[in-house]
């Protein structure tokens, strides 16, 4: 039997409950593990892809199969099937490279904790609504792209926009907070005590694959330490995956609409930064002249937005788990260890 600490153990130190779990060697394997099952995944989705739309008649791949434009059914599609493959590669990081039950990943509860959903869905859902409604108004008002009105998407480009995000924003929310934030803030984890370099280093990697613009680096950096805080804060990734889908899914259907326009800038900057990385979602597609102002007002308002929504769920977790502004919920000493995978 593991020793275990007379302490609760914190959302970032689970990889510890078993020696054989934090081993020096298994954040490497685990990270390893989860890149190298994402790039083979995107390569085989891309190639379908690919495939598919030869076989087709009239269309034209040689743009590099999607463009970024928001309107597009199948940039939209694409950009959130390849986010969507960060839950496979987060499973296989955690279960192949670490060889640890997938559980304690997702909360300390060591499952998803299904009595939280709700109460954690109806938080990150208003969260969310504010940051997107924030990013939309502060474009509005910068102004840009006037010249672009009436560009939005019709109708029927909106209602196939909106199914796919039904569809496949969950899932890449719930891919994009396990892997990047879940899997990296336990493997550093491993090694650190202290949550700040976990949750410096999760931040940091939404400076990769994505736009290096003011724009969209803001609200990216801004929602990936919003998204480990309170992954860490809370104790699981319930509160982080609904904060996430809530955004992705109202910034694709805002910057579709609203495209051409200063509203619609400002939410294409959070949807870019929202946006997995490597994908076409990840930059700002081009804009009418002067959106680029709007776009800035929107990543920066997203950004403040998302700060003080983050320190308000903080300091309600704090008050409803009773723990202290620095302190998270944790694992209790006297929880049984999870069961160890078979080999």
């Amino acid at each position: 039997m593991p020793r275990r600490s007379a302490l609760p153990t914190p959302y970032h130190r689970l990889a510890t409950l078993r020696p054989a779990w934090s081993a020096w060697s298994k954040p490497l394997l685990t990270l390893g593990s989860a890149f190298v099952a994402y790039v083979l995944l995107a390569s085989v989705l891309l190639v379908l892809v690919i495939l598919v739309l030869a076989l087709l008649p009239g269309v034209n791949i040689a743009l590099g199969v999607t463009s970024g434009d928001p309107r597009s059914g199948l940039d939209v599609l694409l950009a959130l099937a390849m986010g969507a493959l960060w839950l496979p590669a987060g499973m296989v990081g955690v279960r192949v490279g670490g060889w640890r039950p997938l559980g304690p990943t997702w909360s300390v509860a060591a499952r998803l904790r299904r009595e939280l959903l709700r109460p954690a869905g109806l938080r990150g859902a208003a969260a969310g609504g504010i940051v997107v409604v924030a990013a939309s108004l502060a474009g509005a008002i910068a102004g840009g792209g006037a010249d672009g009105a009436g560009a939005g998407a019709t109708l029927p480009q909106l209602l196939l926009i909106a199914l796919i995000v039904v569809v496949l924003a969950p899932l890449q929310a719930a891919g994009l907070e396990l892997a990047l934030r879940g899997v990296v803030l336990q493997a550093l984890g491993t090694w650190l005590r202290r949550p700040l370099v976990p949750v410096l280093s999760a931040t940091a990697l939404a400076l990769v694959g994505r736009e290096l613009s003011a724009p969209v680096l803001l609200p990216a950096l801004a929602l990936a330490l919003c998204a480990a805080v309170l992954a860490w804060k809370s104790g699981g990734l319930e509160l982080p995956i609904t904060l996430t889908f809530m955004i992705t899914a109202l910034t694709a259907l805002v910057s579709a609409a609203g495209a051409g326009t200063g509203a619609g800038a400002g939410a294409a900057a959070l949807n870019a930064g929202a946006a997995a990385p490597g994908t076409s979602a990840a930059a700002l597609a081009a804009t009418a002249a002067g959106a680029e102002q709007a776009a800035l007002a929107g990543g920066i308002a997203a950004a403040v937005a998302l700060l003080l929504v983050t320190a308000a769920l903080c300091a309600l977790i704090g008050r409803r788990e009773g723990v202290r502004p620095l302190e998270a919920v944790g694992r209790p000493a006297n929880a049984p260890v999870p069961e160890a995978v078979p080999f």
